[in-house]
């Protein structure tokens, strides 16, 4: 994964380097293709202010405008004009003035046009379209001289130009995509034409030409401006940066998937090798040790190492177990030797005594009923033995680890009243556990009587059960005098009793029975006096 990422990574970088090195220098271009267009569309335009400059001038020196000093009585004057605005459509208006800014003759769209007093020379200024629009229009303003008499002025020829005339004869050149803006230097708009790009928007690029001046006129500085989107002008560049994040996706995809599949083979071995390895935990014993898997590599030498140690374990268990078992066969014997010896010295000795036939008859019954008691005896210890080492088939079902409870409750409660015992019972909602409900009150009996005989009088008897995190808790608490420090480790060894004429099977009954539940017993001393027995069975999703 490391070197798929080291490679993703060198390859963004150098994508990312080759798309920036691209777009500077096609943006370079773009720049200068702009700034070529916008000037030669500012030659275009100064040639055209000139010539109309020049056109208008020439009628200021013709015949007809004498018409001025008589107020165009004829109405020749305006018959000029309105030939004018018809044959050349970029002359939005024409008007002529006296000297004294009165109109004597228009034509066009005249409605706007203010007149003063006539200028020294050709004026030129900018002048609102109209009140609701953001453009502006081009006025000229020309002095009409006296025919008959030099140096006089008898008016003023003002002409309003149609900038949209000229833009529509550029559009061509300019292209649908592109802004074309002509503005004054302090930033007034004169006209632009149509588009979807601000030419001072931060997404545009723009070329930058200034309008030369015209000669013998007093005119506004203008500029052209020709805007065009960046994902236009850098179209190219573009659809290279989507290729190569394309390409980029595709690599890391494929190298991905090519990084996943030779980890995941290389890594199978390994993920093996932990699956026999956590089968060995969770099943907890050596015998039948799953199969390892066999690779090259260290792997191959690490799965051969640990079925080896395995196998030596397995063997050493064996072994331990064997000697294990012969001690506690030893212990075992030993035991019942004991447990033995003096039910049989007291039968033989009873025996004897009712074979003479010298006692009087009702000693002989007393005698009698004695061998009768240890028979029993020995018979509830060899059935206790029987239980402990051949455990009886059951039949398990999901039940209610309360109830069991309150059944072997009720069963002392009886004898706990006689003894001066108090038992107190808490149980939360009920908890289901799968097992044997028979045998679960066979160990709650056991803990319960071996609480009662531990306080032999009155005392306190705290029964509890309830739920834990997944586990069905019993606890038993007693004030008696609680173990002792000696006893504890070996309290659920066979044989092991606190009590006179305990055979020290119970609690060892009683552990073989909880984990055959897959369960834990557990007895400690109880930090304000006394013993407890706590009692952990599973809480399975199949009991309920």
């Amino acid at each position: 994964m490391f070197a798929i990422l080291l490679a993703s990574v060198t390859a963004a970088l150098i994508g990312t380097l080759s798309y920036s090195r691209a777009r500077r220098a096609l943006e370079a271009e773009a720049r200068s293709r702009l700034a070529l267009l916008a000037h030669d569309v500012a030659e275009h335009l100064h040639r055209e202010l000139q010539d109309r400059a020049a056109d208008i001038t020439n009628w200021t020196h013709l015949e007809i405008m004498r018409a001025i000093l008589y107020r165009d009585v004829d109405k020749e004057l305006a018959q000029f004009l309105r030939q004018i605005v018809g044959d050349r459509p970029i002359y939005r208006a024409v008007v002529c003035a006296d000297a004294a800014g009165r109109v004597v003759a228009a034509a066009g769209d005249a409605g706007a046009v203010r007149v003063g007093t006539p200028p020294a020379a050709v004026h030129v200024r900018l002048v609102p379209t109209a009140p609701d629009t953001s453009g502006r229009s081009l006025v000229l303003e020309v002095p009409v001289g006296d025919p008959g008499q030099s140096g006089a002025t008898i008016g003023t020829l003002v002409v309003v130009l149609d900038f949209r005339r000229f833009l529509e004869t550029m559009e061509g050149s300019i292209g649908h995509n592109r802004v074309l803006t002509v503005r004054s230097r302090d930033g007034n708009v004169v006209i632009a034409t149509s588009g979807t790009v601000d030419a001072s928007a931060d997404d545009a690029l723009r070329g930058v030409a200034a309008v030369g001046p015209l000669s013998g006129a007093d005119a506004p500085a203008l500029q052209v401006v020709v805007a065009e989107p960046v994902r236009v002008a850098l179209a190219d560049v573009i659809r290279l940066r989507t290729t190569l994040v394309r390409v980029a996706a595709l690599v890391l995809v494929l190298s991905s998937v090519l990084g996943v599949l030779v980890a995941w083979r290389i890594s199978g071995p390994v993920r093996r090798l932990t699956a026999a390895v956590r089968e060995i935990t969770a099943r907890g014993r050596l015998e039948e040790s799953p199969q390892f898997p066999r690779a090259a590599g260290e792997v191959g030498v690490l799965a051969g190492a640990f079925q080896t140690m395995m196998e030596n374990l397995t063997a050493a268990q064996a072994e331990t177990l064997v000697q294990s078992r012969r001690a506690f066969l030893g212990e075992v014997a030993a035991n019942i030797a004991h447990e033995v010896r003096t039910p049989l010295s007291v039968l033989k000795t009873s025996a004897q005594l009712l074979a003479r036939q010298e006692l009087p008859a009702d000693e002989q019954r007393q005698l009698a009923t004695h061998v009768a008691a240890e028979v029993d005896r020995l018979n509830e210890v060899v059935t206790n033995l029987v239980d402990l080492a051949r455990p009886r088939a059951v039949r398990y079902r999901g039940e209610s680890l309360v109830e069991v409870v309150d059944r072997a409750v009720t069963f002392f409660a009886p004898e706990a009243r006689k003894l001066g015992v108090t038992i107190t019972q808490a149980t939360g909602p009920d908890v289901r556990v799968f097992g044997s409900a028979d045998q679960l009150y066979q160990v709650c009996l056991n803990g319960i009587h071996n609480a009662l005989q531990a306080m032999a009088g009155p005392g306190r008897l705290a029964v509890r059960c309830y739920r834990d995190d997944g586990w069905g808790v019993v606890e038993i608490d007693d004030s008696g005098p609680g173990f002792a420090p000696e006893v504890l480790p070996r309290l659920f060894s066979p044989f092991c009793s606190t009590k006179a004429e305990g055979t020290g099977l119970g609690l060892a009954i009683s552990k073989r029975i909880v984990e055959e539940h897959g369960g834990t017993i557990a007895a400690e001393n109880a930090p304000d006096g006394g013993a407890r027995l706590r009692i952990r069975l599973p809480s399975r999703a199949e009991a309920s």
